[in-house]
């Protein structure tokens, strides 16, 4: 049962290694503007630092876990932003492990006093790599559990540079923006001679803000943004479509993640993720703290245990109410 049970896993990671990998996603993206859209870089007052954590599908066992750490600062008198992003994902039994630490720039150009767009770039150096001790592959079983296989040589990790772009266009309460990752496609085989490009992930997002309390949105104390989120690697896709509440300090959201009604990979396969709820709050210190949970509709149900993420974002200096700050862009949490 043991030697069925590494066969299985090894086979599965067999097979996950010769297909192209999906990079990490995040359900809370708005929480993540960097690796969102290089755009986003500096789309704050002065100064930001963000924490973010998710752990998916802990009820497998080998759960998927990703993190990331995200400096960015916003320069005034040169329409810039500059960042900074370390990010690390580690998937299933066998440890496939990718980590990118990465460079961030953007520049605004106004278009009037409430209308702008911003432009960036990401520059990122990426590691692949996996755990080999423990996999058994059927060759092994077939000639008596030998102790080597004889499947194509494989290296354990792998590095490559990575390149990103993105657009974006905001007025005060509306934005619309577009991001295209891996421009230069990669080689990320871990097979000597093997060839896997990395193909693009395309990603556009666009949100429209409002108020829901009778007042002006300038003087608003409780606002609703709706947003969707749509992105697309390879023959894969994903739409995310929702909305959430600002009320003085409090965060409140629903988001549901699919297409299921436009797109199916295969017969019975419909493309169902999940549904996400979301709940946060911001200190007087402007720290905010955001917590996720996604409720699992896809086949796999809420024995996978669904997923949580949880956020912290930290701005500074603090905001002064009474001086009138130049619009910033409103996609962030």
């Amino acid at each position: 049962m043991c030697n069925r049970l590494n066969f299985l896993l090894a086979s599965a990671t067999f097979l996950a290694l010769r297909a192209f990998a999906q990079d990490p996603q995040l359900s809370q993206f708005y929480a993540a503007p960097l690796y969102l859209n290089p755009a986003l870089t500096g789309n704050t007052h002065q100064d930001r630092i963000g924490l973010n954590y998710r752990l998916q599908w802990p009820a497998i066992g080998s759960a998927y876990k990703t993190y990331a750490v995200t400096y960015d600062h916003r320069s005034a008198a040169m329409n810039s932003g500059i960042g900074g992003m370390v990010m690390h994902d580690r998937a299933g039994s066998f440890g496939l492990n990718f980590t990118q630490a990465a460079l961030s720039y953007s520049y605004e150009a106004r278009l009037n006093r409430k209308q702008a767009i911003r432009g960036g770039m990401r520059v990122g150096y990426t590691m692949r790599s996996f755990d080999p001790g423990n996999m058994l592959f059927a060759d092994q079983i077939i000639r008596d559990n030998a102790p080597t296989s004889i499947e194509p040589a494989m290296i354990s990790s792998v590095s490559y540079f990575d390149f990103s772009a993105g657009l974006l266009y905001y007025s005060e309460q509306f934005w619309g923006g577009f991001s295209v990752n891996h421009l230069n496609e990669p080689q990320q085989s871990l097979y000597l001679d093997g060839d896997a490009k990395l193909p693009m992930r395309t990603s556009a997002h666009v949100g429209y803000r409002f108020a829901v309390d009778g007042r002006t949105f300038r003087h608003s104390e409780t606002t609703m943004t709706l947003a969707t989120h749509y992105k697309a690697q390879d023959k894969w896709d994903q739409l995310d479509i929702g909305a959430y509440i600002d009320h003085n300090s409090v965060t409140m959201g629903m988001w549901y993640r699919g297409l299921p009604a436009l797109k199916a990979y295969q017969p019975g396969y419909p493309n169902d993720d999940a549904v996400v709820v979301m709940f946060g709050y911001e200190t007087p210190y402007q720290l905010r703290m955001i917590y996720s949970y996604d409720v699992t509709v896809s086949k796999l149900t809420l024995k996978s245990g669904g997923a949580h993420e949880i956020s912290l974002i930290y701005e500074w200096p603090r905001h002064n109410k009474n001086r009138r700050y130049r619009a910033v862009p409103c996609p962030k949490f």
